[in-house]
């Protein structure tokens, strides 16, 4: 039966999906990152839809030109014109422009949003990850607690305690256990809560030996490069609202008429007298200053924080080594109290509160080290470091 299980649990070790599996998985089924994405080509067919030919008007007509209708039959003459309206080279230029810029913003948006979902995607796996070696913590407690009843039952044998003792190791053994299932509901709570939003099915076994780290490559933040990009469309709209004419239309038509014949070629510009664009100027112009203050804003900000994260990882990795050295002691102090114990040099309260203290140190260890992991899963994000 102890094979089966053992064989059973490799099989599950094997097929549990790595943190990079279920990460791509989870990204493949965010509605949202697929909505930007369409989002993204239908801006880009927006811009194409801003630049090109409109379909040109065509113009028939019959005229009359007799004034004696009733007497002799009509003189008819008729005319057929065609238009079309042409935008000037140099504002198609700067409108196509345009369309690419705001399709880098799309694009940075989607990478925005891509990376917001991967940090909170971190942020639930870490508290999975953490949720499972508190209960590992918990299943060690209870092998000291099992290893101080056995002691105490040898002692209680040979007449050396009262049962009271004994029962006292008793109820520690329980606690023990009735704390490591309180952890292992937190450990399914929080695993389901990750795959749930990751879109994922709950049924996944998941491997959680991923450790986070400050990337070494950091990347620009998609809030800056939205910035840059957003300055690019501000200017490339002040540029446009500063061409006078956009467009213009040329025209033919050809006309006959009882004794000729009329052909004329001829180009319709709007003259810019009562609309000169004054407020799109103004209005792009603010925009441009906006993006501006709004960029070098972001970057102090984003670039203040990761220096106040990086200051706090280092207190985090000091207090650690701290409590691992007090670990190294506590441990050969429980060895001897152990011994005492079995002797009656040490009496099972002493015995007990060390266990206590043992156990809270490792657990505050395991608590510095995820806070580490979740401060670089902060700097990853504030650098960047998932928008690709």
């Amino acid at each position: 039966m102890k094979k089966t299980i053992i064989g059973l649990s490799l099989v599950a070790m094997l097929h549990a999906q790595t943190y990079e599996e279920l990460l791509e998985q989870a990204i493949s089924n965010n509605l949202n990152l697929q909505l930007m994405q369409n989002k993204s080509e239908a801006i880009k067919l927006e811009g194409d839809i801003s630049t090109r030919l409109k379909n040109p008007n065509v113009e028939l007509e019959i005229a009359n030109f007799s004034n004696k209708r009733l007497l002799r039959l009509p003189d008819v003459g008729a005319r057929t014109g065609i238009s079309q309206e042409l935008l000037l080279p140099w504002v198609k230029r700067d409108k196509k422009a345009l369309a690419r810029s705001k399709v880098m913003v799309a694009h940075e948006r989607y990478n925005l949003e891509k990376l917001s979902f991967v940090y909170e995607f971190n942020s639930f796996y870490i508290e999975h990850k953490e949720a499972i070696e508190k209960e590992s913590l918990a299943q060690e407690g209870i092998v000291i607690a099992n290893t101080i009843l056995s002691i105490a039952q040898v002692r209680f044998s040979g007449g050396a305690i009262a049962r009271s003792e004994l029962l006292q190791a008793q109820i520690e053994v329980e606690n023990a256990k009735s704390l490591q299932k309180r952890l292992e509901l937190e450990t399914v709570k929080a695993k389901n809560r990750l795959l749930l939003f990751a879109n994922l099915d709950s049924s996944l076994d998941v491997e959680v030996k991923h450790l986070f780290v400050s990337s070494q490559k950091p990347n620009i933040h998609p809030l800056l490069n939205i910035a840059q990009q957003e300055q690019s469309v501000a200017k490339l709209e002040l540029d446009i609202a500063s061409h006078p004419i956009e467009s213009i239309e040329v025209f033919s038509e050809i006309e006959t008429e009882p004794e000729q014949d009329v052909f004329r070629v001829g180009v319709s510009i709007a003259l810019p007298i009562f609309n000169n664009k004054s407020e799109e100027k103004q209005l792009a112009k603010l925009k441009l200053n906006n993006q501006k203050l709004v960029f070098s804003t972001q970057e102090r900000v984003l670039k203040l924080e990761v220096e106040q994260l990086q200051i706090e990882i280092r207190l985090e990795e000091e207090t650690k080594r701290s409590y691992l050295i007090l670990l190294r002691k506590q441990e050969k102090l429980l060895d001897m109290y152990k011994q005492g114990y079995r002797v009656a040099k040490v009496n099972l309260l002493k015995l007990n509160n060390l266990k206590k203290e043992l156990l809270l140190n490792k657990e505050q260890i395991l608590e510095r080290g995820f806070a580490i992991e979740q401060k670089n899963i902060k700097i990853s994000y504030l650098q960047g470091a998932y928008s690709e």
